[in-house]
Formats: structure tokens, sequence, C-alpha cells
């Protein structure tokens, strides 16, 4: 039987039932009738998997080539269904240069760059043992519109997401892309995101 104010988003129910083990039915099956509910309850990365999240962080080098950036491309699949938030973008350089990153919303073309770079799961009780996002390296043209930019010193790393109302949001058919200004340099780049399915009432 259907309740008043139902709430249809399982997600939450699911963590509260994990977080305190309780048995039986949804234990906030609805909301108060009234303006009554208190929503942040985060406490933790430790509790993201009972919200539904999973973890994963990445390092990885670009070598130099002659006469091109040095980019890396982060690319959410159409259809996909998941939601990705990016927490950390760190970039380190052997010469001071500005990174731009851009963004294509939707990804068009929707393809990637040459070389795959593999994540690792920050949690061992993810509920997917690998990303949907995909993510790539090589040297490249421009792709996308620059929303934003880093400017590092050389051998000194630079963060791009200093807190949590910088984190970028991805969703499926989007891509973003850090790019070099300097020509023909290595960089190493470092990421941790989280990610989880979609509700219905976040689809378009």
């Amino acid at each position: 039987m259907a309740r008043f104010n139902e709430i249809l988003a399982g997600r939450y129910n699911r963590y509260l039932q994990k977080l305190f083990q309780l048995k039986g039915g949804p234990p906030s099956a609805q909301l108060a009738s009234e303006v009554m509910p208190v929503y942040p309850f985060f406490a933790g990365v430790e509790n993201r998997y009972l919200e539904g999240w999973d973890r994963f962080g990445l390092f990885r080098g670009q070598g130099a080539l002659a006469a091109t950036s040095t980019n890396f491309r982060l690319r959410n699949p159409a259809g996909s269904n998941v939601m990705v938030v990016l927490e950390k973008i760190n970039l380190v350089e052997g010469t001071a240069d500005t990174f731009g990153i851009r963004g294509l919303f939707p990804s068009t073309p929707a393809n990637d760059l040459g070389a795959s770079m593999i994540p690792v799961s920050l949690d061992a009780r993810t509920q997917r043992p690998q990303s949907t996002l995909l993510l790539t390296s090589g040297n490249a043209a421009n792709v996308g519109v620059p929303f934003g930019f880093l400017s590092t010193l050389a051998t000194q790393s630079g963060d791009f997401i200093l807190f949590e109302d910088q984190e970028l949001t991805m969703l499926p058919g989007q891509l973003i892309e850090v790019q070099t200004t300097n020509l023909n340099v290595s960089v190493n780049i470092g990421l941790l995101w989280r990610e989880r399915a979609m509700e219905e009432s976040e689809l378009k």
C-alpha cells in the first residue's frame, strides 16, 4: 500500500539500514507531512559505500611529444546511467605551466585518446570492480570549451579542486579534458572520484 509522501529513492533507506543494522521494512519510508526533513547525514568517506557510492583513484604519467600538448581525457559514456563526481585533480610537470580544464557537454565526438589509464578501487566493498569512467591520455589538439585553469611551478604539484563546492559532476555523455599550455612536456596526474547509479528522479 502506498504511503503519503512516500520516499522512492531506495539508496537512502539502504544507507540507514546498513549504518544502524536495522531489520524489517524501510526505516524511513516517507517524509513528514509538514516541512520537517533534515537531510545531511554524511559522516566520512568510509560511509560513501553505504550511500551507494564507489570511490576510485589513479596516478598516471604521460610522456612528451614534439610540437604537441599533453592531454588527459575523462569521459562518462553516454547511456551509462552513472553519475561521476571528481573529488581531486592533481598535476605536476617538470617546468612551470598553465593547465586548461576543458569540457564537452555532451561529448561530441565521443572518442578517447591513445593510451588507457586504469584506476584502482579505493574501497574493497565496491559494487563495481571497474570504474565506469573512461580515462585516456595522449598528445592532441584542443577539445572542448575551457572553464578553468591551474598554474603550477616547475616540479611542484597543484590541485584544481580545493573544497567540496569545486567538485565536478559528470553525467552520462560528458567529457572533461586536462591539457598543458607548454608543448613537448611530460606530465603526471592524480585523480580521485566517486560514482554511483543515478536515481530515476535524476534522469532527463
